[in-house]
């Protein structure tokens, strides 16, 4: 095949498909125009397009309109599909539920494959019905207004927000959304399993070396979080998600899920006041009910790091009180488990693991620290 074009097989919702050579270089506008020439529908609107979606091997890469080829594909065949072309927009109708991925109160994850191609998404939906169930008992009304239901909906764009600004290499990709009658739905990247799953297949938790490889993938997504100043909030290992590269599952990266309960600090020195998150998780300011700002997420990644070296937490309780008990007795005594080899690993831990938000390291000097060298 001539390495200055590419072959294409052009599908939009329940339009025509065809193939079509482009030459490299070409805008994608460019490229949109001439399928609708080429089926007689010249006069579709570019302006009605919301996303456009490359599809190649099972990868999905959302891209731009003013994007050439080259900063996508080279010399592959792959697929094209648009969404929003006037009233042709793509919606989870066209995947097919091939299983339950996780379930809770409000929210199903499963996952799908799309209609007609041979890729699989997540697809995770939250029941709107089951939240207003849940209002009319909290709020003692027998029936849910939409004024006291849009601050769920702003809950779901601020979800949806977050996501799409810590897009990168290690945070879920996201290929579409919708906010329905009866439930909000976000069409994601699959992945093969959490990284808790993974933990609890290995004997002895992972190495110091496993470890840092494992952060150096997150502090991607970290710093883009640290960037914005959004707080993660339950930051965990069931929220962190495994996707195998190899066949033979010797490597894998980890991507960063589930901002249902993020936020964004408008100023650096904005804080939180609302109880979230997974309280064995939980930084001690949280769990007292203080105040509290991103540095809670600097905690929880101290747990977890613990929890992948050691297989267990290190502070333990079945109630806020009983947790905080035993940061306040334990303090750093727990880190005595850490192998003497691993001095680097311990140092930071001893500085995430800080009961003081005033006195745990900060997101910068978290990325600069020596156990990352």
């Amino acid at each position: 095949m001539n390495s200055n074009y590419y072959n294409a097989l052009f599908n939009a919702g329940n339009l025509e498909r065809i193939n079509i050579k482009i030459k490299r270089g070409t805008i994608i506008s460019d490229i949109i125009k001439e399928y609708f020439i080429r089926i007689n529908k010249p006069n579709l609107l570019l302006k009605n397009i919301d996303n456009i979606y490359f599809i190649s091997n099972g990868k999905i890469l959302n891209t731009s309109m003013n994007e050439t080829l080259e900063s996508i594909f080279n010399n592959l065949y792959f697929s094209f599909y648009y969404i929003e072309v006037l009233n042709g927009r793509e919606n989870d109708y066209n995947y097919e539920i091939i299983d339950t991925i996780k379930e809770n109160v409000f929210t199903t994850v499963y996952k799908a494959k799309r209609k007609g191609y041979d890729y699989f998404v997540a697809i995770k939906k939250i029941d709107k019905d089951k939240i207003k169930e849940e209002m009319k008992f909290t709020m003692v009304k027998d029936e849910i207004t939409e004024e006291d239901f849009k601050p769920e909906i702003d809950k779901f764009n601020k979800e949806l927000e977050n996501m799409q600004k810590c897009q990168c290499n290690n945070s879920v990709d996201i290929y579409d959304y919708y906010d329905k009658e009866k439930e909000f739905t976000i069409i994601m990247e699959l992945c093969d399993e959490t990284l808790f799953h993974l933990l609890c297949r290995k004997k002895n938790g992972f190495s110091s070396e496993e470890i840092k490889s494992i952060l150096l993938q997150l502090n991607n997504v970290f710093k883009r979080m640290n960037y914005y100043n959004i707080s993660h909030r339950d930051i965990k290992l069931n929220n962190i998600l495994v996707k195998y590269l190899n066949d033979e599952k010797t490597a894998y990266k980890v991507l960063l899920s589930d901002y249902g309960i993020s936020n964004q600090l408008y100023s650096l020195t904005q804080k939180f006041t609302t109880h979230a998150g997974t309280q064995l998780i939980m930084a001690p300011e949280i769990l007292n009910d203080e105040e509290y700002s991103n540095k809670c997420d600097l905690w929880s990644l101290g747990v977890i790091i613990y929890q992948l070296y050691t297989k267990t937490f290190p502070y333990k309780g079945t109630v806020e009180k009983a947790i905080l008990k035993q940061i306040d007795q334990k303090g750093q005594s727990v880190l005595d488990v850490i192998d003497k080899k691993d001095k680097k690993l311990k140092d930071l831990l001893s500085k995430l693991l800080v009961r003081n938000p005033k006195d745990r390291i900060s997101w910068e000097d978290y990325f600069e620290h020596p156990f990352f060298k």
